[in-house]
């Protein structure tokens, strides 16, 4: 608000004051007043350009709000709207609006509709019921528009079927879908990078990804020419494409909390990157070029897999702590560590314990089949049922106790490979995942080629009477 210093502002201490509002006021804070309505009779200096009405109990935006012909900025947070549609008098004048933290049941119709000219930045994170009442025709007319923003906010809000929204926001060079607090149930939810709304939004200079689930990453990837911040941090990545590295613009590049086993040695194409931190994840080794990146200021390495190290070059600020070699313990190195560390807690130092696991049964020396046909066979000689026809032998008590049953030595094929080489014996042979086998298929094959055999017991259903009897 630095440059509104020399403009008339006025904090508003109570409700009652706002009868005897200046008519040269510019902004005008009413928040955290426990305002449920305003009415409609109240007049605004008709020059007003920001009002804060953020953390009351509005239900819906109050009508001498919307009758403001130059207002710039809106501040309508932590509130109780549901609806947002009609459209307003500064429609096109309104610069930022922030209508966070509501009970929105369907995005502001008017912002799509009207495509505000000056609109540059909105923020609709935290309305995780802003789908529960979207319908499908209206989703769909909703998706013939472009909208002009710049910067756009719309973390948890539980985005997930209606994901392609997004593709409204062509226009955008900042998306934020990444949630800065953990909730599982209103974080969106995006698979894959880029997903469906995402691939239009080719123009974006930062994306935030935190925590969205993501767990692919799409060769499409460089279609963001621009990009120069991406945060990928808190999801279930494994790794990253090459083409990942064709992102030339990159500077920052945030790939924390995932399971990341490497990195493409075409990481070196990053000429522009600065900062890296992919700690907290299962890093075995690294590229031998990643030295060659001369603008990297900034390396996080923490906690994971590493045995060594190739040549880093010089960095600014390191961790190296938690993996499977000595940190470092010079007064340079931790000098470049606590820079890191200064606004995170709860790291340790030093080298990972490595996890030892005890010899298993299971070595090398037998295969799969034999295992399982051997068990514990060698340790355990249960007695087993003596074979007999004579009818004194089953008629005792003894032969009905139970008696342990030998497995076969040969185990039985499983029903399933049966199935597969059966297809590859017919030619048709490819990767079992990616065909889907019903299971009514699936059990009838299983029948043909594994029928239920039948065992006979000896004396067992003999019939031994005699006529007389």
């Amino acid at each position: 608000m630095a440059e509104n210093d020399e403009k008339p502002i006025i904090k508003i201490n109570g409700f009652t004051t706002i009868s005897n509002l200046k008519e040269n006021l510019t902004i005008i804070d009413i928040s955290h007043k426990n305002i449920s309505d305003i009415d409609e009779n109240i007049k605004f200096p008709e020059q007003l350009c920001e009002i804060n009405l953020s953390n009351n109990k509005l239900e819906y935006v109050p009508q001498p709000v919307m009758q403001l012909k130059f207002l710039k900025r809106l501040d309508i947070s932590s509130n109780c709207i549901q609806y947002f549609d009609d459209t307003p008098y500064f429609c096109h004048e309104i610069e930022e609006l922030d209508i966070s933290n509501n009970k929105l049941l369907s995005p502001p119709y008017w912002i799509w509709s009207e495509s505000p000219t000056k609109l540059q930045k909105i923020n609709l994170s935290n309305n995780i019921t802003i789908t529960s009442a979207l319908q499908d025709t209206y989703f769909k007319e909703l998706l013939q528009y472009k909208c002009l923003v710049k910067d756009v906010i719309i973390y948890n809000c539980r985005l997930s079927k209606y994901i392609e929204i997004l593709s409204t926001f062509c226009n955008a060079e900042s998306i934020e879908l990444g949630a800065k607090d953990l909730s599982y149930m209103a974080a969106n939810v995006i698979e894959d990078v880029p997903s469906l709304g995402l691939d239009k939004c080719c123009d974006i200079e930062r994306l935030n990804l935190c925590f969205t689930f993501v767990c692919n990453i799409s060769p499409k990837i460089n279609i963001y020419k621009n990009l120069r911040e991406i945060d990928l941090s808190q999801n279930k990545i494994s790794g990253l494409p090459k083409e990942f590295c064709q992102l030339e613009n990159l500077v920052i590049c945030l790939l924390s909390f995932n399971s990341i086993l490497y990195l493409p040695t075409e990481i070196v194409n990053l000429k522009k990157l600065e900062v890296l931190c992919i700690n907290n994840n299962e890093l075995c080794m690294l590229p031998e070029e990643i030295g060659n990146l001369e603008n990297l200021k900034k390396l996080d390495l923490y906690d994971n897999f590493l045995n060594d190290l190739p040549d880093l070059g010089t960095l600014e600020e390191i961790d190296l702590a938690q993996n499977y070699f000595e940190e470092p313990d010079d007064e340079l190195y931790l000098e470049k560590r606590n820079k890191i560390r200064l606004h995170i807690e709860n790291r340790y130092s030093g080298r990972k314990p490595e996890v030892t696991h005890e010899e298993s049964d299971h070595t090398t020396d037998k295969t799969d089949d034999e295992f399982c046909s051997s068990g514990d066979d060698e340790n355990n000689e249960p007695q087993e049922r003596p074979s007999s026809n004579l009818s004194e032998d089953w008629d005792s008590e003894d032969w009905w106790q139970p008696h342990y049953t030998p497995k076969s030595t040969i185990p039985p094929q499983s029903q399933w490979l049966t199935f597969v080489k059966r297809k590859m014996e017919e030619g048709h042979f490819c990767p079992s995942d990616l065909h889907t086998v019903s299971i009514s298929e699936r059990v009838k094959y299983e029948k043909i080629c594994n029928p239920r055999i039948t065992r006979e017991v000896n004396g067992q259903f003999d019939d031994l009477s005699d006529d007389e009897s």
